[in-house]
């Protein structure tokens, strides 16, 4: 099957096929340059990252070396348990120790406290509160000299501790065995190691950077403050460049990148928003994203002008190519925008002109053809009736009834009266059933006591519009083949009804039966088949009959119908019937012929 396409789907899809892969190919572009982007940028921050954390990692080992040769090396400590607390020697050590401790934290700058450490005395060199400090260094190393079997397995290993009297709370602490229960030690804030790691990325608030405790390759609690809360995905160490994490609050996108200590078992970790990562492709991302949405107006703008400039004008001209397909001749189209359709409108507005004048004047000839013809079969059935009824007054003058003659004079002036009178296609069926009842008057002058007529219509039906002489030749019909050579009385009934079509028309159904010999076979089938054909015996050539059934197809088309039909009853008696179908004509309402 052949598809067809309107003007309208051609151009949209036209432009469909230009926008969409034009649209396509920005958004990749955009994709491959973000991904591009994204993964040099923190190549680069990871290279720093990996770079702090080894230089963090050899100031530990730097530290824990310093201790092993100050424990080594260092006369004064390895004098210190030679003299007893309250020996003079002991103080003078202790102050020279003291002296070298305070020296010492200053040179090392991330450390904040180094100290010995016996169950007897504390010395230490701090940046901190002095006896603060000292009260942490002897809990903590209580703590990690209880917290094994063997004391000396805690020599030389950093471990992560926690308390709410130092400043930050989490700190790490190394201490490494002198002889006899004395231990040489330092202890370094995480919050001093963050800060340091916090100045290669706060410069223009690129990120924000932390350090966690860590269990092999996941990481379990943060030891600093000031971090956004990511997914479960960002708690892990692989070895991926990166991991792509979301904060539920903010809705905000990270790229989070940890790396694991050597030294401790603590890891580093640096979140960068990918909005700060990507900054340099906002312009890009913008144009990405809200291209479509420009074009997308455009491609409105240019529909709305589409459809006033063409897809209107056409529609219209389509619109009224239709109404005026369907007989409405006067629709007319309104003058176009442009020359083009300026030129279809007055084109179309004169040729509807041309056809309704063409239109008017063919049917104008087919009312008068219409009008020749009924008057024809007018001047036809006039002599037919008029000949009839002076062989009447004939026949009656012959048995000189002087008063019948008269009264069938009267009559018969009635009659013909009516008939010069009826100028027009339809009467009332009251003035069809008067103009009946004065032929029937006739006929019984002719008939005495051997032919009657009962009709049997209600007086609200006696309104409606019939043809004229449209019932009057089949009762005529009926007296001249039915009531030959019959001795008893011979009948005819005129009744009718009203009844209702299926679109609301009103139809009127006249019956004419008579208890007469009825219609032959032959003579039944040729009225069926709207071919007369003379009864027999009979040199009627059945004029009146075919005369209003011609008529009744001129003034009603197909809707008025004639049948024919023999009847019969209980005691053998039959008899014609003939039913009239009529319907109502409407108001202003004309029949095509």
């Amino acid at each position: 099957m052949k598809k067809t396409y309107s003007i309208r789907s051609i151009l949209i899809i036209g432009f469909l096929a230009v926008m969409v892969p034009m649209l396509l190919f920005m958004l990749i572009n955009h994709f491959y340059a973000r991904d591009i982007v994204r993964e040099k940028v923190t190549e680069t921050y990871r290279n720093t990252l990996d770079i702090f954390v080894g230089q963090a990692d050899t100031n530990l080992e730097e530290i824990t070396n310093y201790l092993i040769k100050m424990s080594i090396m260092d006369v004064d400590v390895g004098m210190l348990m030679s003299f007893p607390m309250d020996n003079d020697m002991y103080t003078l050590t202790k102050i020279r120790i003291d002296t070298k401790l305070k020296r010492d934290v200053d040179v090392y700058n991330v450390i904040d406290s180094v100290f010995l450490f016996h169950e007897g005395d504390t010395i230490l060199g701090t940046n901190s509160d002095y006896n603060r400090t000292r009260d942490i260094i002897t809990t903590h190393m209580r703590d990690r000299l209880n917290s094994v079997e063997k004391p000396a397995d805690v020599n030389r290993q950093w471990d992560v501790r926690y308390d709410q009297r130092m400043e930050g709370s989490f700190f790490l602490m190394n201490s490494v065995e002198v002889r006899n229960g004395l231990y040489a030690g330092a202890i370094i804030r995480i919050q001093d190691i963050n800060a340091m790691l916090s100045r290669q990325w706060r410069d223009g608030d690129i990120g924000y950077t932390g350090i966690l405790l860590r269990d092999d390759d996941r990481l379990k609690e943060l030891l600093t403050d000031d971090m956004p809360q990511l997914g479960e995905e960002s708690n892990l160490i692989t070895n991926n460049p990166y991991i792509q994490g979301t904060d539920a609050e903010t809705g905000q996108s990270y790229l989070v990148m940890s790396r694991p200590s050597r030294a401790v078992n603590i890891a580093y970790q640096v979140m960068v928003p990918e909005q700060a990562l990507l900054k340099e492709l906002i312009f890009f991302r913008n144009v990405a994203l809200f291209a479509p949405i420009g074009l997308f107006l455009l491609l409105t703008l240019y529909m709305l002008l589409l459809r006033n400039m063409l897809f209107k004008p056409f529609h219209e001209l389509i619109l009224g190519m239709k109404k005026l397909s369907l007989g409405m001749l006067d629709v007319r189209l309104k003058r176009g925008k442009t020359i083009e359709f300026q030129f279809l409108g007055d084109t179309f507005n004169m040729m509807a002109e041309q056809i309704k004048t063409l239109k008017i004047d063919v049917y104008e000839e087919q009312l008068r053809v219409k009008q020749g013809e009924l008057r024809q079969l007018q001047a036809q059935i006039n002599p037919h009736f008029y000949m009839n009824s002076l062989n009447i007054i004939y026949n009656l003058a012959a048995l000189k009834d002087t008063e019948s003659v008269k009264r069938m004079s009267l009559h018969l002036a009635d009659y013909f009266r009516f008939i010069m009178k009826v100028n027009r296609d339809t009467i009332t069926l009251g003035e069809e059933l008067s103009h009946i009842d004065n032929y029937i008057t006739i006929q019984k002058m002719r008939f005495p006591d051997r032919l009657d007529c009962k009709i049997e219509v209600a007086e609200q039906l006696r309104s409606f519009p019939v043809a004229a002489l449209t019932i009057q030749p089949f009762v005529e019909n009926a007296i001249i083949h039915g009531f030959k050579n019959r001795r008893k009385l011979f009948v005819i009934v005129i009744s009718a009804s009203k009844e209702q079509t299926a679109d609301g028309r009103q139809i009127l159904k006249a019956v004419v039966s008579d208890n007469g010999t009825g219609f032959d076979e032959e003579v039944l089938e040729g009225l069926q088949r709207k071919q007369y054909v003379s009864q027999s015996g009979s040199n009627s050539t059945g004029l009146g009959i075919m005369n209003v059934m011609d008529r009744l197809t001129l003034l009603y088309g197909q809707a008025a119908t004639v049948r024919f039909r023999n009847k019969s009853n209980e005691n053998g008696e039959g008899g014609a019937e003939v039913t009239i179908t009529i319907p109502e004509t409407r108001e202003g309402e004309r029949k095509d012929v």
